[in-house]
């Protein structure tokens, strides 16, 4: 490549990153305008708005449990597969977990409940 070249390949990645903020800055434009749109339609709508909060709410709800579903599944998957080791390995096995994972976990429960 001559240097010409790599001018131009430079000057045409420069120009692609100031095209890609600037498309992105209206992007984010357009999205405050919806916002602002939707907060008016609610403000002016109560009913609507109630709905709304009662829905995001439900929703909310329903994302918990399926987390602390999946969490039951991981305990129920994890004890089926420690019951399913040979014994001798078992032991072994369940203290390398409790140390690896017990300090982490005693640092997570305090601090989320």
């Amino acid at each position: 490549m001559c240097p010409d070249d790599n001018f131009i390949f430079d000057s045409s990645r420069k120009l692609m990153i100031s095209d890609d903020i600037i498309i992105n800055a209206v992007v984010d434009i357009y999205k405050e305008e919806i916002k602002d749109l939707i907060r008016k339609k609610l403000k002016d709508n109560p009913r609507l708005e109630e709905e709304l909060k009662g829905a995001i709410k439900e929703y909310t709800q329903g994302k918990l449990l399926e987390a602390a579903a999946q969490g039951k599944l991981l305990k129920i998957v994890a004890e089926l597969g420690i019951i399913s080791l040979p014994e001798s390995f078992r032991d072994e096995m369940v203290k390398t977990i409790v140390k690896a994972i017990g300090p982490e976990l005693d640092t997570i429960l305090k601090d989320t409940l």
